[in-house]
């Protein structure tokens, strides 16, 4: 009893003299409230730090009043109660936590200024107000007059009566705030009437939030300024590449923007020009003939129908021509001679005709003429057959222009011509014929033998007296014999003057009637009057010669009306002069319709239906065809493109109508003249179109759409001409369009870089923005013009345009690199020695030209990956190695910058301050600064080579570790010389030693950002980083163990008390001083230090708080321990392991888990474990070292078989191997004993042995021994055979030679108890492994030994001790 008076008087000295009175902290939610907006921390009117023991503890009855009302006016209640918080609300820990190592939320008020000391949130004195231990911490200053709402929230659920649930688990240390019991010793000297403390806080020393900044980069020292901010120019080296990439877009947007340059050329010389006024004037006169001459009836649908009104009123504005000149002008072209109208028909084949002759066939041909009268006549239509466009297409191969229209309805005439023959010569009664045929002219086709669908072919010519009255016939015959039609109307055409003619048609009619075999296969009348100005070409139906006569089939007839001006002109005739008119009269109406737009691209190309009807009449009365008109439009619409530019779009729908009426079929060929003037047209047009393309960047930009448009048209009209049959034709000697184009992009890319070049001379670096001008260049032509050239002509533009700027560029920069006109540029750093404070700093020109280079060298993956035929390697594929000597000269300079910007930093060092960040100063951010400005200038420059890229990279690694370093050692001796290593006494929090750890680990966490995983370091280059940050590392680690040996004594005081508090006072209360202890500590480093600085610190003092829990362990003797001494130090052990853990906020349970962790837990998991548990916890793992023993062992092996049977355990023992020879002979007097463990299960069985064996080291016992045991017996846990190798020995006792464990859950029998064994011998034997105990500090033996008292435990250490192979 004395002894333990004596503990309680040593305990309750020491806990005053480490400072851990019974105190208690509160801090509830409301307190919390309170401290956001009281003001300062930690702070009293006499600039100490206020005694817990002088503030009057909380009311507990007005804390449950106050949390019975609502939110705001808990809070308005506060702020009457307590103007003026307490330092114990201030101080307190954990404040505002619903639960054990919750984070706490951040505090809203500022330090106080008037004490002029700064302390930290949470940061206290455990003790009493004499106490030399104050903690010295660095606060986590946050802004004035802070947000109660910022961060998180500050009214989460805290103990209980705030009603609102709790949000986190409670931990199990949470146990440990309960107040101590009365009358415990620890409050041995208050009285007992004295009333209970306030609920203690939750401890929470882990405060911060992981979304709170931990460093603000922005908090420097303006030391950039001590050297012209030199990283700084080269880390935005990026941002001014993207500057000037940004003005050339610029300027491309303003060329699209702007009007185009005028694209006007000055006509040719040798053009024909209408602009004279008397030319013009015959024209506008032929104009006015033609519209008051007008042939053809309308077309079908309404086509070149306009009235002629509409057609002197366009072409008076078109020409304009005021109205008094074209009243004189119409009045004299109506005095003019009419134009002699003309008849083209073409017979062009016929089908169904009816068989004549005695072969099933017919020998057909035609007879065609005019009819001049057609009076009297019934019109009836004769209903031809409808063409269907199947037919049409099929019929349009034949040879002539089939293009007409379908053919409309017709008047049906009897056919007055037609000549009939009856049998016997007999004239048929309803023949009105009494006299010759009146008839200009017959003319007849070829015949056809043996057909009944013939193809003639034939085009005829006749003269229209009255194109209102004449009617065209048609006639088709078989012929049989010599004497016939076709004979008459042959000698018809030798006929001179009107009677001969009447006389010969009289001739012709009596042939007919009296002698001729020819017989009579049908006609066609058609009235020229019917016949439209478009011609007809459609399949007309035969008519019989009366009613009574039946003929069968059709005949395809084109039909059309021309004029001419002389009558005695037959032959053929030259449209030459008339295609010129029309010509000139499609630019006359083209340039109307131009002036009506603006720009004159806009115009589509339609002219309005009169100009068409003026255009087509002309044609049709000039006889022209197809072919022709579309020449003269396309010819008129390429020169008018070259002084007004039009729609590509229109020119390349006149080229493809050029091209279609080209390959029509049987197509007159054209003349020399012709063919010229087509080959002129579409040779200017080509001129100018490559023109326009060699300045397609300025009149087609890349950014206007529309301008697009006109440039995709301009190619395809390129492309066609390449393609067609007519250009080929009259332009024979062309090198070919798509060469032409390729030549003018090389051309006009010469032309644009040169005036680029001349630009750039203005502006400060010329190369670079000559290169990036042109980069930006190439990527609008990749992005809008490359797909136009490729689709429309094959032409790889992009190809094209990088090779001619690739050679342009290199040639340009090499050059002016080798005169030394690039400032900054050496070619070789054979004559550079760089050292501190060179005078002459790398210009970051030649960095800046590098880029522009490598941007534009980065395109070329866009090359053409088509074959190509050899070229030049490109100039700049290897421009990279021209800035090597230059980026060498770069990492030499940075290097010595570098150093001395670190040590201007350090100089001009300074403690920042910001809400919610750790402890650190702003040379650190300046250093880190550095390095990722070193980090982005390379990232900057992705050098493009790898060889030398790794090269490089080895450089610049080596300048950022040689940097980071420096600053480490510098930074590291400031804090050794200012005596932190040789601190003596309690712990204090020193502002030095978190500072510099901080910054040593944020410049460390910077230069590890060199490393990635995507793209590895070479070996070297890696070696050297992680030898650098080992380095820093290793000197964080050695500032941070200096934590633990100053708390070492706090801490071992704490563990005393805990350990030896009597067993009246809990666990969860005996540890409260150590963790107040560690909390207020801990917290203050958790505010001050980085996270990872802090976790190294938690596992020092891990260590060292395992070390004093082991030393106490150890400590005394076992009788003079309290009775639950092992037990409350377990339960202490998982408090400590909760509360280092702090909910995963703190350290992880892996490192927490240490060797030692397990060590301790295992021996005070075994001091509260019964001995009859320990000795089979001690079997079990003998067993599993037999499982884990290997063969052969050292000390030899037993074979033994045991098998379950019938309420009876056999056990053989057969021989033994290579035993331990324990006699001075060599050899060993071997036996076993057998014994069932564990004792308790196996009382009734006792141990057996063998026989002795003399002399022998190979024993063979071959014995065999019975235990009445249960089944139930076998199958407990554990049960388990003990074989015992012994020597016996007669004077002395027997020597211990080895031991052997068999499980008996394995033998057959219980494993496999359902089944009986039946042959014995046949089972397996087991060979076992001979083992001794070495370990001869078991922590279980040691356990058992320090249980005097207990004689099981006693003698089953002896037994123990005596197995010792010696």
């Amino acid at each position: 009893m004395s002894f333990l008076s004596s503990m309680q008087q040593y305990v309750t000295s020491g806990i005053s003299s480490l400072g851990l009175g019974n105190r208690r902290f509160s801090l509830s939610r409301q307190e919390s409230s309170e401290q956001q907006s009281g003001g300062g921390i930690g702070s009293a009117p006499g600039g100490g730090l206020v005694s817990a023991q002088q503030q009057p503890p909380f009311p507990q009855q007005a804390l449950q009043q106050q949390h019975s009302l609502p939110p705001q006016q808990q809070q308005q209640q506060q702020q009457l109660q307590h103007p003026h918080p307490p330092l114990q609300q201030q101080a307190s820990i954990g404040s505002g936590l619903g639960g054990y190592g919750a984070p706490a939320p951040p505090t809203g008020g500022v330090a106080s200024t008037a004490s002029g000391s700064n302390y930290p949130s949470g940061g206290v004195v455990i003790g009493n107000p004499n106490a030399t231990n104050p903690l010295l911490g660095y606060p986590k200053i946050a802004g004035a007059g802070g947000n109660p709402g910022s961060g998180s929230p500050s009214t989460s659920a805290s103990g209980g009566g705030s009603g609102t649930p709790q949000s986190r688990r409670q931990s199990r240390a949470l146990e440990c705030l309960a107040p101590p019991r009365t009358g415990s010793f620890r409050q041995r000297n208050s009285p007992l009437h004295q009333p209970d403390p306030p609920p203690r806080p939750p401890l929470a020393f882990c405060k911060r939030r992981l979304s709170w900044p931990e460093v603000d980069p922005r908090s420097n020292s303006g030391v950039q300024e001590t050297d012209g901010s030199y990283f700084e120019n080269f880390t935005s080296l990026g941002w001014k590449r993207e500057n000037r990439r940004m003005s050339a877009t610029r300027a491309a947007e303003a060329r699209a923007e702007a009007n185009p340059e005028n694209e006007r050329d000055p006509p040719a010389p040798q053009e024909e020009s209408i602009d004279r006024q008397d030319e013009k004037e015959k024209l506008y006169a032929e104009v006015l003939h033609t519209i008051a001459n007008t042939v053809g009836a309308p077309a079908p649908g309404g086509q070149f129908a306009h009235y002629k009104d509409e057609m002197y009123l366009h072409a008076q504005r078109a020409f304009g021509v005021n109205p008094d000149r074209h009243y004189r002008l119409l009045h004299a072209s109506a005095e003019d001679k009419p134009k002699i109208i003309v008849l083209s028909a073409v017979v062009i084949e016929a089908d169904g005709l009816e068989a004549k002759d005695a072969n099933g066939f017919s020998d057909p041909y035609c007879m065609l003429g005019i009819q001049p009268d057609g009076d009297g006549c019934p019109p009836v239509s004769p209903l031809p057959l409808p063409p269907t466009p199947r037919a049409l297409s099929a019929d349009m191969s034949g040879g002539f222009d089939n293009s007409a229209t379908d053919s409309p309805p017709h008047r049906k005439h009897s056919f007055r011509l037609s000549f009939k023959r009856r049998e016997g010569g007999r004239r048929e009664q309803r023949d009105s014929l009494g006299g010759p045929v009146p008839a200009k002219l017959i003319k007849a086709t070829s015949i056809k033998p043996h057909t009944l669908t013939p193809k003639w072919n034939e085009k005829f010519k006749f003269d229209i007296d009255d194109i209102n009255t004449d009617t065209f016939h048609l006639d088709i015959w078989d012929h049989d014999d010599e004497s016939c039609v076709l004979d008459a109307v042959s000698r018809l055409n030798e006929v001179r003057g009107v009677r001969g003619l009447g006389r010969f048609f009289k001739q012709v009619c009596q042939s007919a009637r009296q002698g001729s075999q020819d017989d009579f296969l049908g006609s066609v009348n058609i009235p020229l009057s019917d016949i439209p100005s478009t011609g007809l070409d459609a399949w007309f139906k035969l008519e019989a010669r009366s009613h009574r006569s039946t003929v069968q089939g059709r005949i395809r007839l084109k039909l059309w009306l021309s004029t001419r001006e002389d009558r005695s002109t037959v032959g053929e005739e030259n449209h030459e002069q008339q295609l010129h008119k029309v010509e000139q009269l499609q630019m006359v109406f083209m340039q109307h319709e131009v002036t009506t737009h603006e720009p004159s691209w806009t115009w589509c190309g339609d002219l309005p239906g009169p100009a068409l009807t003026i255009l087509h009449q002309l044609a049709v009365q000039a006889d022209l065809s197809d072919l022709h008109c579309a020449m003269a439009r396309y010819v008129a619409a390429a020169k008018l493109n070259r002084s007004t530019p039009l729609d590509p779009k229109f020119l390349h729908r006149l080229l493809s109508d050029v091209e279609k009426q080209w390959n029509q079929p049987n197509q007159e060929p054209l003349s020399r003249d012709l063919e010229q003037w087509l080959a002129d047209a579409m040779n200017g047009f080509v001129e100018r179109s490559l023109n326009q393309i060699r300045r397609h960047r300025d009149i087609f930009p890349a950014l206007n759409p529309p301008s697009l448009i006109r440039l995709e048209f301009l190619l395809r009209c390129l492309g066609l001409l390449g393609s067609m049959r007519a250009f080929r034709a009259v332009c024979p000697f062309n090198k070919g369009v798509r060469g032409e184009v390729v030549n003018a992009l090389r051309k006009g890319s010469v032309m644009w870089g040169q005036t680029v070049i001349r630009e750039s001379q203005s502006l400060p670096n010329p190369l670079s923005n000559f290169v990036t001008t042109l980069t930006a260049d190439i990527q609008l032509g990749q992005t809008y013009y490359h797909a136009l050239f490729d689709n429309t002509n094959g032409i790889q533009y992009f190809s094209i345009i990088y090779k001619q700027y690739d050679a342009m560029v290199g040639e340009e920069v090499y050059t002016r690199m080798a005169a030394g006109q690039v400032p900054g540029v050496r070619m070789n750093l054979s004559q550079y020695a760089v050292l501190e404070g060179d005078a002459e700093p790398v210009d970051t020109k030649p960095f800046e030209l590098f880029l522009a280079l490598q941007e534009f060298c980065q395109l070329k993956r866009h090359l053409s990956a088509q074959p190509q035929p050899p070229e030049k390697p490109l100039a700049l594929s290897q421009s990279h190695e021209w800035f090597i000597p230059t980026l060498e000269r770069w990492m030499m300079v940075s290097k010595a910058k570098a150093l001395q910007r670190i040590r201007a930093a350090i100089r001009m060092d300074a403690i920042c301050e910001g809400e919610r960040i750790v402890r650190y100063s702003s040379s650190s951010v300046d250093t880190a600064s550095t390095l990722l400005n070193i980090k982005e200038f390379w990232k900057v420059m992705n050098w493009p080579d790898e060889d030398t890229a790794i090269m490089l990279e080895s450089q610049l690694i080596d300048v950022v570790c040689s940097a980071a370093m420096h600053y480490c050692d510098l930074i590291h001796t400031a804090l050794a010389d200012s005596g932190y290593y040789e601190q003596q006494g309690p712990f204090r929090c020193s502002d030095d030693m978190c500072v510099t750890v901080n910054n040593v680990e944020y410049v460390r966490r910077t230069l590890a950002e060199f490393r990635s995983d995507e793209q590895p370091l070479e070996e070297s280059a890696d070696n050297l980083l992680e030898a650098s940050l080992t380095h820093m590392e290793n000197r964080t680690e050695r500032i941070l163990s200096k934590l633990a040996p100053l708390m070492q004594m706090s801490l071992q005081k704490a563990m005393f008390h805990l350990a030896w508090s009597p067993d009246s006072l809990p666990a969860n209360q005996a540890i409260v001083p150590l963790l107040e202890y560690l909390d207020c500590h801990l917290a203050a480093l958790n505010s001050a230090l980085l996270t990872k600085n802090f976790n190294r610190s938690l596992r020092f003092i891990w260590k060292t708080v395992l070390g004093e829990m082991s030393r106490q362990m150890e400590t005394g003797d076992e009788t003079d321990k309290p009775t639950h001494f092992h037990k409350r130090l377990y339960e202490a052990l998982q408090l400590l392991i909760d509360f280092f853990h702090a909910e995963g906020q703190g350290l992880l349970l892996e490192c927490l888990h240490t060797e030692d962790f397990w060590r301790i837990e295992q021996r005070l998991q075994f001091h509260k474990t019964d001995t009859d548990r320990l000795i089979d916890m001690f079997y079990m793992q003998r067993l599993r070292e037999q499982l884990m023993a290997v063969t052969p062992s050292p000390y030899g092996s037993l074979a033994v078989r045991a098998y379950f049977n019938h309420d009876s355990l056999c056990v053989e023992v057969l021989h033994a191997r290579d035993v331990v020879p324990l006699d001075p002979n060599g050899f060993s007097d071997p036996f076993v004993v057998i014994e069932l463990l564990p004792r308790r299960i196996f009382l009734h069985c006792m141990e057996q042995q063998t026989n002795v064996h003399k002399r022998t080291l190979n024993p063979i016992f071959d014995e065999c021994f019975e235990f009445s045991v249960t089944l139930e017996q076998c199958l407990t846990e554990g049960a388990m055979i003990c074989f015992t190798v012994m020597d016996h020995d007669v004077l002395t006792a027997n020597d211990f030679g080895g031991e052997a464990y068999l499980a008996l859950g394995n033998i057959p029998g219980v494993a496999d108890y359902s089944t009986s064994v039946d042959n014995f011998h046949g089972l397996k034997q087991i060979e076992l492994p001979l083992m001794e105990q070495k370990d001869k500090c078991n922590p279980i033996l040691q356990i058992l030994e320090v249980r005097i008292n207990d004689k099981q435990a006693q003698d089953f250490v002896r037994k123990q001790k005596a197995r010792f192979i010696n």
